[in-house]
């Protein structure tokens, strides 16, 4: 009974929350970004899987959202369709388990479906409260590194999702910043990705400056490799690409801010690597290692090197966790899935070189380079395939408004995308 009251419960917040997303899709969004930013990713109840507060909310805008959303299927909506139409074939046909089959149409169809339903929304207003709310999770990083605080891992749970992501990482000694996002790879990953819609957001020009400086000291901060490089690309693309969206004034002032915040933060972040001696070495190799698992991949399915002890536990061959996206989905769902979503990364880059320019895309290609080194985890996850979904819906809505900065863009740059996957992480990475 106990258990039936807590199902009852769970769909009566569920319908409501559904109603407030069909009167006021605005503060959907507001609550999606804050759920997905500041509610750490083990917070939820078990009704068969865990249910987050993001998960029932993403649940709610799909429904409401969906009539109305005047969304027509573009080119890269058939290609993640064709994916999880595939992983879906492979769990049924006992390829895949339910928890792979799981992670990717839910961990990865739901977020994106999220993006792709903005529509109702206007993007610049999106773009801004993207920016406000990362700013708020980067100040609340730079706390938590200067007071030696998380104040996330108080908020414990009852479930292996808190006893496997709660524990704070430290790299040469030092506590690595993590916010609520239960590592620090997914919270240095989601901060640089952020960085474009700070850009191109309404915020005044010396807020923005100040906002990317704030989120690219707390990227420092989580001492991951990828958060920091990601940070710096998309900035440059930023610089690059979306020169028209800020004034030269305010180009010159972010790079003297941002020369600056090096100059600070450049001996601390050195400082801590060099402490940390052969670990950051050892894990940059072990990733390098994981080459040797590709001929193991089945055209679909799990590779044949895929293996799970009397514990539960996955490992591929010698390999207990897989460090890279792109490794990952080839040998949870095969080659095929792996082949579709490379070509529309590629076509994702191709369309900003080409002449698109918008924040989401600039904002995945800037983390592509990270995904050959990172497995989507936590967070990340939902904010990769969330902002994914967010790129394909502002090319679309570019492309209908004749006097939009991307209307000259060439028909066949609908092919928007980037890789996934889903598994524990080392936790050195």
């Amino acid at each position: 009974m106990d258990g039936l009251a807590l199902m009852l419960l769970v769909a009566a917040l569920g319908a409501a929350m559904t109603l407030v997303v069909h009167q006021r899709p605005q503060v959907a969004y507001v609550l999606y970004l804050l759920a997905l930013c500041l509610v750490p990713p083990w917070a939820g109840v078990t009704v068969g899987v865990l249910v987050t507060p993001l998960m029932m909310l993403s649940l709610a805008m799909v429904v409401a959202l969906w009539r109305g959303s005047g969304i027509r299927l573009l080119t890269y909506d058939v290609v993640t369709i064709v994916v999880l139409g595939a992983v879906t074939v492979s769990f049924l046909v006992g390829y895949v388990s339910l928890a792979q089959a799981y992670a990717a149409v839910i961990g990865w169809g739901l977020p994106y479906l999220v993006g792709r339903l903005s529509t109702r929304v206007d993007h610049d207003w999106l773009s801004t409260c993207i920016a406000t709310v990362f700013f708020v999770v980067a100040v609340l990083g730079i706390l938590e590194f200067v007071m030696r605080h998380n104040w996330f891992v108080g908020l414990a749970f009852p479930n292996s999702l808190y006893s496997g992501w709660s524990s704070i990482q430290y790299r040469g000694g030092v506590a690595r910043v993590e916010g609520a996002f239960g590592h620090s790879i997914a919270l240095g990953a989601c901060l640089a990705m952020s960085v474009p819609f700070v850009w191109v957001s309404r915020l005044r020009p010396w807020v923005k400056a100040v906002v990317i400086l704030t989120i690219a000291s707390a990227a420092v901060l989580t001492f991951s490799r990828i958060g920091m490089i990601s940070a710096v690309l998309g900035i440059v693309l930023c610089a690059t690409l979306l020169g028209k969206e800020v004034t030269r004034g305010f180009r010159i002032g972010t790079a003297a801010l941002l020369g600056v915040g090096v100059v600070i933060a450049a001996p601390i972040a050195m400082d801590v690597f060099s402490s940390a001696g052969d670990e950051a070495a050892g894990s940059a190799q072990y990733r390098g290692d994981l080459l040797s698992l590709v001929p193991t991949m089945t055209w679909l399915g799990r590779s044949s090197a895929a293996a799970r002890d009397a514990a539960g536990t996955q490992s591929y061959g010698s390999f207990e966790s897989i460090d890279s996206a792109i490794i990952l989905i080839g040998l949870s769902y095969g080659l095929i899935p792996l082949i579709l979503l490379l070509a529309s990364a590629l076509a994702a880059v191709a369309s900003l070189v080409r002449g698109y320019r918008g924040p989401a895309i600039v904002s995945v290609v800037a983390i592509l380079p990270g995904l050959t080194s990172v497995a989507f985890i936590t967070q990340f996850t939902t904010f990769f395939w969330f902002v994914t979904g967010l790129a394909v819906t502002q090319h679309a809505l570019a492309r209908s408004r004749p006097d939009a900065r991307a209307a000259s863009a060439p028909s066949d740059l609908h092919n928007m995308s980037a890789f996934g996957g889903s598994v524990v992480p080392r936790r050195d990475g």
